[in-house]
């Protein structure tokens, strides 16, 4: 059965081979992004197995691994009977169940997602039928803690979208018939008597062509497997429409289509009662800014977490080796990779997190969110995909060398290159956006990048320039160095300070500078 299965499939996964230029692409599910010990060292094997340079985070918060061979029935087995596979592979090519890589440890968390995302995925498992819905098909859960997916941060870039989006929330309960109904409270203005009065709710939202569409539905915990389950057979519902279409319809389809408040009641007809929509609808809180990188401590007493930067989401079978050694030797045995393609080293005593600190960074990992490489994004790039026109692997390795010898950043800029308009290695509004492309050069055709800069919604909102690929290092810390230099307040991001500029202000500065030098064409 499972040779039967391991075919081409154009969305990556570990069941269904995908051949790229460089050889095959296999995807592996990590639900919730939770890595064990015994997990991690059977992942070095198969890389060394495989002659694979390297492992990779996804910002699905899953493992992806590039120019392999096909995954033979053994390996097969092994990563099932491991956790690291779908046990039923007709639905291996559904997304990765999403949540916080903070789940259960986080002191501001307002429940612990980590049974909910268990339960999904379990779910999704145990239900072939789901095979029919599209592989964009996701789920996210977020506790409403410091660290959080979805919209919740302040930081457009740090935004991950899931087509189902379930976000916890406060909300007031009062008894009305056998259901509860919700409005909104701030809790954080409530006193300690006043705590009865609360109830822990996840807002629903729907993802559709990068934004999340919010509703009024809010939903107990108990009930949000069976609402999840509603949803997706709605949904294909739609999909079964249209089985003839060259491409399965999405929910951005769906969406456009019928519309929000159509599609819940079409939901409602797969429950047994109708979902709960308050007369206010709650806010969601606010998260910590770079939560996922640094020292943090958690809601356990005496213990933090490390969130570690790794440069595009990379690891060696080495460094994956070192990192078990460390979660068993000064934490749980436990590893968290996080959608923002870095990792988590959870449950460290604080007394030896000066130790671990030190040991990472003879591995080559670093945990200070002042690299610029801390929030650098590439898509695969060529030659593992055809529809580039750049290699931007290569060229963000350039530029995060580059970058990390010649500065420091108080605050993290995004910088993601990519080559298409697809931007498939990031999909929330970028800072800067280094769009491939090509350029005759002597006779000759070069690779480069258009130049933009982004605001909170769009990530090509401002063209600055265009430079040759050699370039783009020198000009982009040039950049930054003008950021620094114009920052109001150590804290300002760049996506600030550009917000207070005309962009051809933006280019008056950067021609005082003498960047045209590097090729940069600003016309």
């Amino acid at each position: 059965m499972v040779n039967e299965l391991a075919q081409f499939n154009v969305c990556p996964g570990l069941f269904h081979n995908t051949p790229a230029q460089d050889g095959y692409l296999i995807r592996i599910r990590t639900p919730g992004g939770w890595l064990n010990c015994q997990q991690g060292r059977a992942l070095t094997r198969l890389i060394d197995r495989w002659g694979s340079k390297a492992v990779q985070v996804t910002n699905r918060a899953n493992l992806q691994i590039r120019s392999t061979h096909p995954p033979t029935p053994e390996v097969f087995q092994t990563l099932q009977n491991l956790g690291l596979a779908a046990q039923n592979p007709s639905v291996d090519h559904l997304r990765n169940v999403m949540t916080s890589p903070t789940a259960g440890i986080d002191p501001l968390e307002l429940i612990d997602t980590r049974p909910l995302v268990q339960a999904v995925d379990t779910y999704i498992q145990s239900h072939p039928e789901l095979a029919g819905l599209p592989a964009k098909f996701s789920v996210g859960i977020d506790g409403g803690g410091a660290v959080g997916i979805g919209t919740r941060s302040a930081i457009p870039w740090e935004h991950r979208y899931n087509e189902i989006q379930l976000s916890a929330v406060w909300v007031e309960h009062r008894g009305r018939g056998n259901r509860e109904q919700g409005i909104e409270f701030n809790h954080s203005k409530l006193s300690a008597s006043d705590l009865s009065l609360k109830k822990v709710y996840f807002q629903l939202a729907l993802g559709a062509d990068k934004q999340l569409c919010n509703t009024s539905v809010v939903i107990e915990p108990d009930d949000c497997v069976s609402v999840v389950a509603a949803i997706a057979t709605a949904y294909l519902d739609y999909v079964n429409q249209a089985p003839k279409a060259p491409k399965k319809l999405r929910m951005k389809h769906l969406l456009q289509d019928w519309g929000i408040d159509p599609y819940l009641q079409r939901i409602n007809a797969y429950l047994p009662y109708p979902l709960s929509q308050p007369t206010h609808r709650p806010t969601l809180l606010s998260t910590q800014p770079y939560g996922h990188l640094g020292i943090h401590p958690q809601q356990q007493t005496g213990l933090s977490y490390i969130g570690i930067s790794l440069p595009l989401g990379q690891l060696t079978a080495a460094q994956i080796l070192g990192l078990v050694q460390l979660s068993e030797t000064s934490g749980s045995g436990d590893l968290r990779l996080t959608p923002w393609q870095t990792m988590l080293l959870p449950d460290i005593p604080n007394e030896r997190v000066n130790d671990v600190v030190q040991t990472l960074a003879s591995l080559g990992l670093f945990v200070s969110s002042d690299r610029p490489d801390s929030a650098i994004a590439a898509c695969a790039g060529k030659p593992g995909c055809a529809a580039s026109a750049t290699e931007t692997q290569t060229h963000a390795i350039a530029l995060i060398n580059h970058l990390n010898q010649q500065l420091r950043l108080e605050c993290p800029v995004n910088i993601h290159l990519t080559g298409c308009k697809k931007s498939c290695a990031q999909p929330s509004p970028a800072e800067i956006t280094l769009l491939g492309t090509t350029f005759e050069q002597a006779g000759a055709i070069v690779e480069g990048y258009h130049v933009y800069i982004g605001d909170d919604q769009q990530s090509l909102k401002h063209h600055l320039g265009d430079a040759i690929a050699s370039n783009i290092p020198s000009l982009i810390q040039q950049l930054l160095h003008l950021y620094q230099q114009h920052q109001k307040t150590p804290n300002e991001s760049f996506r600030e300070f550009t917000s207070r500029y005309e962009i051809s202000d933006l280019k008056s500065l950067i021609l005082s500078l003498k960047l045209k030098n590097l090729a940069v064409r600003t016309a």
